[in-house]
């Protein structure tokens, strides 16, 4: 595989100081769902979707552009610069490395085990170049892998870099589908996870029943982040169920709402069960007796000069 010595000549710090003078700035995905931000320096601009190589520590790496930046835009840190657009030969050996690296795993998990040693392989990521190869793994504690990069090493003559990750990064790393059918979020476009608790379970009146509001890796499903503020909005506008509201002359109680048909269902007083609309709703509902009473005596009470 071909190398282009001249390509890092450029250290990692010099690309924010002619930053301003590059084309744009390209945002690469890489077989492992990693993302990292490039320079391009070229006078023609690289669309994205398109596959390239880029500069990486000690050699060239190839991933698909899947934004891009103007050179001010205050974004990540820039780990390399762009070479340029991905030839047959690039694509051919970027292919061949998917097997390469269904070669290292196998090789890794036969001395994990004749090392015994509690972890579990999540995948494998070789550089274009095979100069650099990543391995990532989850495990219930730190690991002391010294000695397993040392037979990788003398296996496969790259410099091995190993990665304990989490369930969730695991999940994002081995792909699959969801409860939903469709593919996992993490998978697919999330760049980053968001910190998920059961008061986002709570707020959407979910059943915190760990089958149901949890993902494939264990943990609580990502997009149950998605609709929580649009609840913490519905729960200001919306009555409690169990609360009284006089509508007209008359009272009811509260027995269901429906924020997707923006709708609230009473019990009133005789025993009839009212549907309306939240807009109305809110038109037609009169202070409780007790309320009324007590803005009454409030605006009796005379003020203090």
């Amino acid at each position: 595989m071909s190398n282009n010595g001249n390509n890092n000549d450029i250290h990692t710090d010099d690309f924010e100081s002619i930053r301003f003078e590059a084309t744009e700035l390209l945002r690469l995905h890489f077989s492992s769902k990693r993302l990292d931000t490039f320079i391009n320096l070229a006078e023609v601009p690289v669309e994205i979707g398109e596959m390239v190589v880029v500069s990486v520590d000690r050699g060239e790496d190839l991933g698909r552009v899947v934004a891009k930046y103007n050179p001010r835009d205050p974004v990540a840190s820039i780990t390399g610069k762009f070479i340029r657009k991905a030839t047959f030969t690039d694509i051919a050996n970027y292919e061949q490395n998917r097997d390469f690296e269904n070669k290292v795993l196998r090789f890794c998990k036969e001395r994990i085990s004749v090392r015994k040693q509690d972890m579990r392989l999540s995948s494998c990521e070789a550089q274009l170049d095979r100069r650099k190869i990543r391995i990532y793994f989850t495990a219930d504690e730190r690991m002391d892998f010294r000695g397993l990069v040392r037979d990788l090493a003398s296996k496969f003559h790259a410099r091995i870099e190993m990665r304990q990750i989490g369930v969730r990064d695991d999940a994002r790393q081995k792909d699959g589908r969801g409860v939903c059918g469709q593919r996992l979020c993490c998978a697919s476009y999330l760049s980053q996870f968001r910190s998920i608790t059961l008061r986002d379970v709570r707020e959407q009146d979910l059943t915190p029943n760990p089958s149901k509001v949890s993902g494939v890796c264990g943990r609580l499903k990502c997009c149950l982040h998605f609709e929580s503020d649009f609840y913490r909005k519905a729960r200001k506008l919306y009555p409690q169920v169990g609360s009284k509201a006089r509508i007209g002359k008359r009272t009811g109680e509260v027995t269901s709402v429906d924020i997707f048909t923006e709708t609230v269902t009473l019990r009133m007083d005789d025993d009839e069960e009212r549907t309306m609309d939240i807009e109305k709703f809110h038109r037609k509902r009169k202070p409780l007796k007790r309320e009324y009473d007590s803005e009454k005596r409030s605006s009796d009470t005379p003020g203090r000069d």
